[in-house]
């Protein structure tokens, strides 16, 4: 088709110049110019030469202006594509675990990079991993020199880095730079709201959950379980000082929803037990067991001791009616009963709850009971069973009695 084409154009154009050399035979036409007080006259045929001519050398002469141009373009892509490699190559390296030549590779052509700032802070993350804490800081430091786009990333892994050497108010320095600057993103505020939690800023932390919760990028079970830990912590550290007022204001301050959440639950009841409150324990825990099934919950509530053991028994006894297989509950039904010295019931539920799904305190429960009972051949059975579930196998040793002699010595043979 092309070929066809090109015949085409050229057949045009030769019939074209032969009509055109034609009636210039009959007439080749004259041109008169006056430059400077000066006549140039010529033919036609002439002239059109001339302006053809001209036509090509101001062609030629934009082409030789432009060539440098096209050669520095072609030299700086080449420059990049060279520090495109470095990097790829680089980055290989550190996944490969060779991090000293890593960081070689990523800076040995930055100068040339389209975006230094990935080099930098690649190699800074390569001298992180060495443990040169100096070249680490000089590549940051490069990385925040590059430009002002490189701030916000730059700064982000120098916070990271600084909490991950337990440098928590230089890390807190730096992700108040990017607040006062309002540069920050989600990473941001995530690394914020941990070093609120780690230093204790409970109203800090408060104060920043509205942004956790409205910003791109962070889930709602993110935010969640960074608030969850610290409602956690806090109600740890009030079972720890058995102080029921301290608890009360404690447990008041979290919010319904993170209430209703069954580790939550589970660290206020066993906060209220350790503040001589084992009713409240109870019953919140119950009230949690009710509104959403928790296999933790269940196995807490055995363990909490209130002022009545029939009336948790009897509660625990009903769940089991619609969860008869539970092992769970059939091991805090257990606890349970022992507590209010049912320990017939008590031994049916541990040995069908270790049918169901063996646990190693349940063989230890097994054990102790047995042991009160007097059943101590039972018992001991239960530990050696509870110590081979615990290690995953049971000890394979055949222990042969030794041969004695006559005169009282052992047989040579079996030494």
């Amino acid at each position: 088709m092309l070929a066809m084409k090109n015949a085409l154009i050229l057949a045009t154009a030769l019939i074209g110049g032969a009509l055109l050399a034609n009636l210039l035979l009959t007439d080749p036409g004259y041109v008169a110019l006056r430059l400077g007080g000066r006549l140039i006259e010529m033919s036609a045929v002439t002239f059109a030469l001339l302006l053809i001519a001209l036509y090509f050398l101001v062609r030629l002469g934009v082409q030789i202006w432009n060539a440098r141009r096209i050669w520095q373009q072609s030299q700086t892509e080449r420059r990049r594509e060279r520090a495109r490699r470095s990097l790829a190559q680089g980055l290989l390296e550190m996944t490969a675990g060779d991090w000293e030549t890593a960081e070689t590779t990523l800076t040995r052509h930055v100068r040339d990079a389209e975006q230094p700032l990935a080099h930098y802070l690649a190699a800074a993350r390569a001298a992180e991993l060495q443990g040169m804490a100096g070249r680490r800081d000089e590549w940051l430091t490069r990385a925040l020199e590059t430009s002002s786009e490189a701030r916000v990333p730059a700064l982000v892994m120098q916070a990271e880095l600084q909490l991950k050497h337990k440098q928590v108010s230089a890390a807190l320095a730096t992700l108040e730079q990017l607040e006062a600057g309002g540069e920050s993103n989600a990473r941001t505020l995530m690394l914020l709201a941990r070093i609120y939690h780690q230093t204790g800023a409970w109203q800090q932390l408060q104060a920043l959950e509205p942004r956790l919760r409205s910003m791109r990028g962070i889930t709602e079970d993110m935010v969640d379980q960074t608030l969850a830990q610290v409602h956690l912590d806090r109600l740890k550290a009030a079972g720890a000082s058995a102080d029921k007022a301290q608890l009360q204001a404690v447990w008041k301050a979290v919010p319904k929803s993170m209430a209703q959440r069954a580790d939550v639950a589970i660290a206020y009841a066993r906060a209220a037990v350790a503040c001589s409150d084992p009713d409240a324990a109870e019953a919140y825990l119950a009230e949690c067991i009710a509104r959403q099934w928790d296999e933790a919950a269940v196995l807490a509530y055995g363990e909490v001791e209130g002022s009545d053991p029939l009336k948790p028994l009897e509660k625990a006894e009903s769940w089991l009616a619609s969860r008869p297989q539970d092992a769970a509950l059939l091991l805090s039904c257990a606890r349970l009963a022992i507590r209010a010295e049912l320990y017939g019931k008590a031994r049916s539920y541990l040995e069908t709850s270790i049918g169901i799904r063996p646990r190693p305190e349940a063989y230890q429960l097994l054990a102790g009971l047995m042991e009160q009972l007097g059943e101590r051949e039972r018992s001991l059975q239960a530990l050696n069973d509870g110590l081979a579930l615990a290690v995953g196998r049971r000890a394979n040793l055949k222990v042969r009695a030794r041969r004695w002699t006559a005169g009282g010595r052992s047989d040579p043979r079996l030494r």
